[in-house]
């Protein structure tokens, strides 16, 4: 049975390859040769690392940018401290909501309460607190500055989520200001040890005459202790004195040195009783952090909450107002809103 070729239909004999045939074949082993070597000049040779590339370069994909350095002023943190803006920090006369945060969808402001305010000496800290009731949120804002600048701090709720309010405005005692009274009326005491080189009768008359503001002035409780630490001295120095020329004289001011004293104690004590007042919202979610605020002393830091201008209204109003928004909708809140 005769053959034909396939590409070209030229007769073929048993076992006959077309000439066509083995032209094309040599030309694709050709290119194949042309495209190994074309690679190998291109990627070398294959002796490891993904195949169909030359050797893995262990610095590739590795740069060095200064983009990526951190500072070291950033580190040390200089000049952080003279960045802060106090312009408007106490933000005096605004409501929180809708003056300082953006309101919600039909979100009416009712009250707001100048409810506290914050302070730290040691940190140069003063901030107001207000506290803020509308008919979707209640919000707690923080806002003045410290001794570098801007503090604040804010806190809210749905009220839906409160669950109770406690509110207390009473006194405590601050030990840092016990102390730090005692040691600057030792200047006092000093200053009446210099008078007390004065003759007798006159220091005595003198030391009587500085214990007299304690009896005249109404509270100024560390001027008492000033005058009382100044009269302290002067007259017990006056006594040891004159404990043989005037016996008298010496057991007469020892007597009255012991009520100085006394008075001093008292002076120093009722300068050291601070109004603290403190914050409690409670949430009905065990998981949401709560509104605290209360005075806190620690060995590096001193926070004392006072009394605002509307603390005793806000203790009296806060609870019935959240109750009745909670219970009575759009009667409650035309209740208490205020325009």
């Amino acid at each position: 049975m005769a053959r034909f070729c396939t590409q070209c239909g030229r007769p073929l004999a048993d076992g006959e390859i077309c000439q066509c045939q083995m032209t094309g074949n040599q030309q694709t082993g050709n290119q194949q040769t042309g495209n190994q070597q074309n690679q190998y000049y291109n990627n070398g040779p294959q002796t490891g690392g993904q195949p169909g590339r030359g050797p893995v370069n262990p610095n590739e994909g590795y740069t060095i940018s200064t983009e990526d350095w951190i500072p070291l002023r950033k580190l040390i943190g200089i000049g952080e401290s003279d960045n802060n803006d106090v312009e408007g920090c106490f933000e005096r006369g605004k409501k929180i909501v809708p003056d300082l945060i953006a309101p919600c969808e039909q979100e009416i402001p009712i009250k707001q309460y100048q409810l506290c305010n914050a302070r730290s000496r040691l940190r140069g800290l003063w901030q107001e607190g207000r506290i803020q009731v509308t008919n979707k949120r209640i919000l707690f804002r923080l806002s003045g500055r410290s001794w570098i600048g801007r503090a604040m701090s804010h806190t809210e709720f749905t009220i839906d989520e409160v669950a109770g309010v406690a509110l207390s405005n009473g006194v405590r005692f601050a030990l840092w200001d016990f102390l730090l009274g005692f040691l600057v009326s030792m200047l006092a005491c000093a200053l009446g040890g210099l008078f007390s080189e004065l003759p007798v009768f006159l220091a005595f008359i003198l030391g009587i005459a500085a214990a007299v503001p304690f009896f005249i002035f109404k509270k100024k409780y560390y001027i008492k202790a000033l005058f009382l630490a100044f009269s302290m001295s002067m007259v017990s120095l006056s006594s040891a004195k004159s404990i043989f020329e005037h016996p008298f004289l010496s057991k007469m001011g020892i007597f009255l040195t012991v009520i100085i004293l006394v008075l001093y104690v008292i002076a120093l004590f009722l300068f050291s009783l601070k109004p603290s007042l403190s914050i409690n919202i409670m949430t009905k979610c065990a998981s949401d952090k709560p509104i605290l605020i209360w005075s806190r002393q620690s060995m590096v830091s001193v926070m004392e909450v006072l009394p605002g201008e509307d603390a005793d209204v806000a203790i009296e109003e806060l609870g019935s107002m959240i109750t009745d928004i909670q219970k009575l909708g759009d009667f409650g809140i035309r209740k208490w809103k205020v325009d």
